[in-house]
């Protein structure tokens, strides 16, 4: 039989190498250092929230923005290219949204859609004459391979710089106030644009002029026409501090690969906001919740 020539046939065994994860500075990083708990239930193990609130809210924000950019470039209709989206506008394109955040289940109460409605309108007509026009890119997907993971993010905008063309700034859209500096949201923001800041040289070539985080919440709070002090937040980006923040990610990868190999996730180290306990399903019966007294509160929109 043919099969007996092949009886002694030994063939050496090569393991095959583990797979590199992707991980996102908001999504993974961010999400884990604000509580571990929380990022190894919903993100690694994939339960499903029952609060959607901040998943509407912030994707209506950034999907509508997108539109109006869309309608300035002339990506639905050729003849508006250069023209400004009107209230109407909009009103039509926050519905589109709307109605497709709903089919994947994502609702909100008339009190948050009002006010993401409002504070879209204003931004449009406040930044809508001094940015549109410089904007090269939206959702503009970079990513680095590490040497044991794949770096991934998305820079909400690129923008060519006010007061130089050859240069560009990034820009990054948040559904909420501006935190004092002295707040942990503060760092974090800076440490995601700096991450973003070393994405785009190493697409690039060259490093950003410009980080701006730009905090629409800030709008609810003015009836003029002009930008509210609080809104923008402009990161340094120097070297250095850049290089401080990749070695972050790179720390903060390697204690999520632990704590994903030994199937363990730990209570957060520090005192995480009010607002992601308030958030998070899992304070009824969270150690870490019940030491800052929030697990027996109820939330209401």
């Amino acid at each position: 039989m043919v099969w007996e020539h092949y009886r002694t046939l030994s063939l050496p065994f090569e393991s095959q190498a583990k797979p590199k994860r992707k991980y996102s500075i908001t999504a993974d990083i961010l999400s884990y250092q604000r509580c571990p708990i929380q990022y190894g239930a919903f993100s690694t193990r994939k339960y499903e929230p029952s609060l959607s609130l901040e998943l509407f809210y912030g994707d209506i924000i950034h999907q509508v923005l997108d539109q109006a950019h869309a309608h300035y470039n002339g990506k639905f209709d050729p003849s508006l290219r250069g023209t400004y989206p009107t209230d109407e506008d909009i009103e039509r394109y926050f519905d589109e949204v709307e109605n497709s955040l709903k089919a994947r289940g994502l609702r909100a109460t008339d009190k948050v859609r009002d006010k993401a409605l409002n504070i879209l309108k204003k931004f449009n007509e406040i930044e809508g004459p001094n940015l549109y026009n410089r904007i090269l890119d939206t959702e503009c997907k970079l990513q680095a391979d590490r040497a044991d993971y794949i770096l991934h993010g998305n820079v909400d905008v690129l923008a060519v710089s006010e007061d130089d063309e050859t240069e560009v700034e990034i820009w990054d859209y948040k559904g909420t106030d501006k935190p004092s500096i002295n707040q942990p949201e503060y760092k974090q923001y800076e440490f995601q644009m700096q991450v973003y800041a070393e994405l785009y040289r190493r697409k690039k070539g060259k490093p950003p002029k410009k980080a701006v985080l730009y905090f629409l919440n800030e709008l609810d709070h003015v009836e003029s026409n002009y930008r509210p002090q609080n809104a923008i937040m402009e990161v340094e980006l120097n070297p250095s501090e850049v290089e401080v923040a990749m070695s972050n990610f790179d720390k903060t990868v390697g204690e999520i690969e632990s704590c994903r190999d030994n199937n363990t996730w730990s209570y957060p180290e520090t005192d995480p906001s009010e607002k992601t306990c308030d958030a998070c399903d899992l304070r009824w019966n969270c150690q870490a919740a019940k030491n800052f007294g929030r697990n027996y509160r109820l939330i209401y929109p």
